[in-house]
This record gives structure tokens, sequence and C-alpha cells, in this order.
């Protein structure tokens, strides 16, 4: 007893003697442990702040820059993360003579990310996937009958076959259900086309996920053809990582022109986090350059993910 009670007197003797070595090396170095400690504490703490605002749904969110919302707090050097890559995707756009305008929409939270989500632009045959799922929801019977000229409006977006479903259906319809969503802009009144932005696209998206995820037979069949389309940013940037429902619409009459654009549409199924994604672009033929903005828009989604 007594050999164990001078270890222990002597164990602490040594600490108190090496605490005390310590503290005067360190005020002969200048304070540099303590320093040390401080910087690492600022960066913690610096870590820690968040961005933390009433939410507020990104489709009624002010997008003239980039904006990003979330249901909850978010780190601030994540959201400067964010802001900056995705600046960085535009500048990259911008550096060639393009516009682009967007939208993220989460489908659990409301919450995303958009930009210029209000600018105009000719839709081409993106329309065709909204007005197909219209056709769908609205005379399901019928559209199991032409099953064959939706399929090729919606694969290879063939525009005989697409005239053809409105020489059927017609466009009030459709532009009636269009303003029901909130989309009234939508309308089609550009010959058989429409003149669209990302804010209100992403309302008909979003009521085609409510559709094709119902379970209906008509919904589930109508559904997957749009997992393989042509010229779709998101399902080339995506399609290899998430299932991607997607119509993409593009047309070339020089840069500068209305008729001048590469847009995209769709829903990516992300576990846990689905997302519709609108695309809108007068970047023709630059699919290298919006697949690189897909895949950065859902990275900057996945750490927003994260924020819960």
């Amino acid at each position: 007893m007594m050999v164990a009670l001078v270890v222990l007197v002597a164990g602490i003797s040594l600490l108190i003697t090496r605490l005390i070595n310590d503290k005067g090396s360190n005020k002969s170095s200048g304070g540099t442990a303590e320093a040390k400690a401080e910087n690492l504490e600022i960066e913690v703490e610096k870590k820690k702040e968040v961005v933390e605002e009433p939410f507020v749904n990104i489709l009624d969110e002010d997008s003239s820059d980039i904006t990003v919302t979330w249901d909850g707090p978010i780190e601030k050097s994540v959201y400067d993360q964010i802001d900056t890559n995705i600046r960085s995707q535009i500048d990259l756009l911008t550096a060639e003579g393009y516009t682009v305008g967007f939208m993220l929409y989460d489908l659990n939270t409301g919450g995303g990310i958009s930009y210029h989500a209000d600018n105009v632009y000719y839709s081409a045959s993106a329309i065709k996937g909204p007005y197909v799922a219209w056709v769908a929801q609205t005379y399901p019977d019928s559209a199991l009958n032409m099953y064959s000229t939706i399929s090729n409006t919606i694969t290879w977006s063939s525009n005989s076959d697409y005239f053809a479903l409105i020489s059927n259906f017609g466009k009030s319809g459709f532009d009636s259900w269009a303003a029901g969503l909130g989309s009234g802009d939508c309308g089609i009144t550009d010959g058989s086309f429409a003149a669209i932005n990302a804010r209100d696209f992403a309302r008909l998206w979003i009521n085609m996920y409510s559709y094709f995820m119902s379970g209906d037979e008509t919904a589930g069949k109508i559904r997957d053809l749009y997992s393989d389309t042509l010229q779709s940013c998101i399902a080339e940037a995506l399609g290899t990582t998430y299932t991607v429902y997607s119509k993409a619409g593009w047309i070339g009459e020089g840069q500068g022109t209305y008729y001048n654009v590469q847009n995209d549409a769709g829903i990516v199924m992300k576990p846990d986090h689905p997302y519709v994604l609108v695309i809108l672009s007068d970047a023709y033929g630059r699919l290298d350059l919006l697949d690189s903005l897909v895949a950065c828009l859902d990275e900057c989604h996945t750490n927003l993910t994260l924020q819960e």
C-alpha cells in the first residue's frame, strides 16, 4: 500500500513538472501553442456559422441572381461554396456569349437553387414533355390507344407525331391545365410551341412527378418513355447515377436569335431527395457546358441535403 502511494505521488509530481516545463516552453516560443489552439478554435467557429433565414419555397423566392433556400440552417461555408461553384459554371457559359436560367426544386422540402428563373426562352420541343403528360392525365384511354404516337413524340421528339396529338387533343385544354397550376405563361401560343421560364415550367414538372408516381398504370407506362430521350443534359450528366425522366428541346437558328435554344427539364429520382430540374439556355449544341452545370447543381443539392 505504501509503495503504491509513493508511486502515485511521484507520478503527480512528474505531471506537475511537465506542465510547468510546457508552460515555460510556450512562453519562450512566444505562446505558439496557445496561438495554434486559438486559431483552431476560430476555424471551428467559422465552420459552425450558419445562414439561417425564414424559409421561402424556392418557387416563390426571387431569383434575379443565384438563390439558395433550404428548410433549415445552412453552414455559411457550404453556402459560399455552392455560390462559388455555380457561379463558375455560369461564367463558362457567359464567356462564350450564352445565357441560362434554371430552377432546381427539391420535392421533399420545397427548397432548392435558382438563377434567372423568370427569363423567357422559346420552349422548342421541351413543351412536348408536359403536353404528353397532360394528355395522359386527361385522356388515359386515348393516350394508350395512341401510345406509339406518344412514344415517338417523347423518345425521339418527332414533330409530326406531336402535331398529330395536337390535332386530336387541341391546345386550349393544355393551356387551362397549365394556368391552373400557376403557369399560365406556358400556354401554347407560338404555333404549337411556347415561350417559357424555368419557374413556371418547374410547376408543370412538379405536377408530372405526382402523376408519374401515383401508381396509375397509364402513368407508369407513359412515365417510362421519359427515361430514354434525346439531347437531355440532365440524363447525360446524371442518368448513370439516378433514374431520370426528362424531355429536352433544341433549335439552332443563330446565336442571339429567339429560336436558338438548348433546353431540358426533368425529374431526378435521387434517393430520399428527388428533385425537379429545369435548364433553359440559348447555348444551342453545347451539351458539354450544360452537362457540367447539371453535375454541379446536383453536387450542390447533395451538400444541401447533408445540412439536415
